[in-house]
């Protein structure tokens, strides 16, 4: 009877091993994916504030036009001392006007080209945001269960545990690879 004892007390303690090392494994994959959710949050954040910029500084130029516009129409009706004078005067808020619609580089739509560039990558980061965090959810309840075999035994909450480690672990691989995949499941 004590051998037999001594056998089952040995078994549990290469049970706990197991289960240990599970915990240890799926301890780093969350450390991984809560970095990743960090990384992507900060890519996050930076990209939704740079396009809010972007667009503040689209909105600037709509104002500044929608004035030159009123400007040019205000002077049409003032009287000039010479016509060149006058031409001269609706050339430039014609030149003011056509710099901030179409300027390659400042113009509204370059602007808003950029600030839909920003937002997509906004969308992106937030994309891997959810992965990791999916991730990170499936490997700390990987971990509970695993812990709670160690305490009570159950063969069937390390094989649980297991699992929904994999389940973390591949979330986490999807987050960093294909984000967009990880959010169909």
């Amino acid at each position: 009877m004590s051998e037999s004892h001594e056998v089952a007390e040995e078994a549990a303690k290469g049970g706990r091993r197991h289960s240990a090392l599970l915990i240890a494994i799926l301890a780093a994959g969350l450390a991984f994916c809560e970095q990743g959710a960090q990384r992507a949050q900060t890519a996050m954040s930076d990209a939704a504030i740079a396009a809010a910029d972007v667009w503040a500084e689209y909105q600037a130029k709509s104002t500044r036009a929608n004035e030159t516009r009123d400007l040019a129409q205000i002077a049409a009706l003032l009287p000039t001392p010479t016509p060149a004078d006058h031409d001269a005067l609706q050339s430039r808020f014609a030149a003011d006007l056509t710099r901030f619609e179409s300027d390659p580089k400042s113009g509204k739509s370059a602007l808003a080209k950029h600030a839909q560039a920003l937002e997509a990558a906004r969308d992106a980061a937030h994309l891997h945001l959810e992965a990791y965090d999916d991730a990170a959810s499936a490997l700390q309840l990987g971990i509970v269960l695993t812990t709670a075999s160690v305490i009570t035994g159950s063969l069937l909450l390390v094989w649980a545990g297991a699992l929904l480690g994999l389940v973390g672990i591949a979330l986490g691989l999807l987050g960093w690879l294909d984000p967009a995949l990880a959010a169909l499941i």
